[in-house]
């Protein structure tokens, strides 16, 4: 992970100039720390805000969605509103899994991290996967325009997912996969779509300016099966029960492995690290024989005395019956409730050669 965090800081510009490390440093923390006091500044003009209440133009230049099908990241299709046949003139593939894509603050189409999870997907090769690029409406420092934001990029994304779904998109077999306030826009697209959603898995949603209880926000009746996977909760990442199901990783809110690296400081630097492993566990779930498993608890997240108790054993600690089951997109849909998982290694980190991963998970 250390690897993703040195290439986003290597991907940022500063108009002007070459970028010095001081900098590279503060906008690295603009762009994966939420709570950074720079991007709370409303009253930002280089900030763009969209119009909002169905006054914005969809389709919208700032919001694109791209197409990948094949093993190769560079063969994408960028989607076009004006043609009519368009899914029949790219290479989408009928007989596999859809995946919207929706990266958060500071994303884009190539921008870490979702870009290991665009990645996974298009290698394992059983996917189509719509990424969802709406980088000019949550640039850094602009995280309040950002937040406001969501509710106009969900209005014009069920636009366009209502086209798809004319084209021939079957909406059964899609899931909507979102990151931070990325989670969010999946779940305020069901606003504004004439169907039900079948699946929504939320990585870390976001939880700064996200009023709880509020109408900006995901909820389990998003959609018929929401699911949740929590690595900040409480801090960058929601907390308490979310979706149908809710994944307690390590606690819930800090990850062990963050604390392994020297290159890792500030604190604050930690904390953007834990909000980013989501992506990563998600990633690895895709692959048969490595999907993490998690165990039913009756604790919400954050949770430092369900870690403990996965330490410990199963005395006192808040576990509730049933079985195991694994996260991500192999879990059942009849699983519900808190479940928790300890695990010390990072996820989606190759050790050797013949394992999936992506060694910018590791760190």
């Amino acid at each position: 992970m250390v690897v993703l965090l040195k290439i986003i800081l290597s991907s940022m510009l500063i108009s002007g100039g070459v970028m010095v490390y001081a900098q590279a440093q503060h906008l690295l923390a603009q762009a994966l720390f939420l709570g950074d006091p720079d991007s709370y500044n409303t009253t930002r003009e280089d900030c763009v805000w969209k119009r909002g209440n169905g006054q914005d133009v969809c389709p919208d230049k700032d919001i694109q969605i791209y197409l990948y099908t094949s093993g190769i990241v560079k063969d994408k299709f960028k989607f076009d509103h004006r043609l009519r046949d368009w899914l029949n003139n790219t290479e989408w593939d009928h007989t596999k899994e859809n995946i919207i894509l929706i990266h958060g603050y500071a994303g884009g189409d190539d921008t870490l991290p979702i870009a290991v999870l665009r990645d996974a997907y298009i290698n394992h090769g059983g996917y189509n996967v719509f990424l969802v690029d709406w980088g000019a409406l949550c640039q850094p420092p602009c995280y309040v325009a950002a937040v406001y934001n969501i509710r106009p990029v969900a209005t014009c994304l069920a636009q366009s997912l209502m086209q798809l779904r004319d084209l021939g998109l079957p909406v059964e077999r899609t899931t909507c996969v979102g990151h931070s306030l990325g989670a969010h826009i999946c779940g305020l697209m069901a606003n504004y779509l004439n169907f039900r959603m079948e699946r929504i898995i939320a990585l870390d949603p976001a939880r700064p300016l996200i009023k709880p209880g509020g109408v900006n926000r995901l909820d389990q009746g998003d959609a018929k099966y929401v699911q949740v996977i929590h690595t900040n909760a409480g801090h960058y990442g929601e907390g308490g029960r979310v979706g149908h199901i809710d994944f307690c990783v390590n606690g819930g809110r800090r990850q062990p492995y963050c604390g392994n690296s020297t290159s890792m400081n500030p604190k604050q630097l930690q904390k953007g690290f834990n909000h980013i492993w989501a992506i990563c566990y998600l990633a690895q779930s895709l692959y048969e024989g490595h999907e993490p498993m998690a165990e039913p608890c009756s604790r919400r997240c954050p949770s430092n005395a369900v870690l403990s108790g996965m330490r410990e054993g199963r005395r006192r600690f808040g576990y509730a019956m049933g079985y195991a089951v694994p996260m991500g997109l192999k879990t059942p849909p009849n699983a519900s409730g808190s479940y928790c998982i300890k695990d010390n290694n990072p996820p989606f980190c190759p050790s050797k050669p013949s394992m999936p991963g992506d060694q910018r998970c590791c760190i």
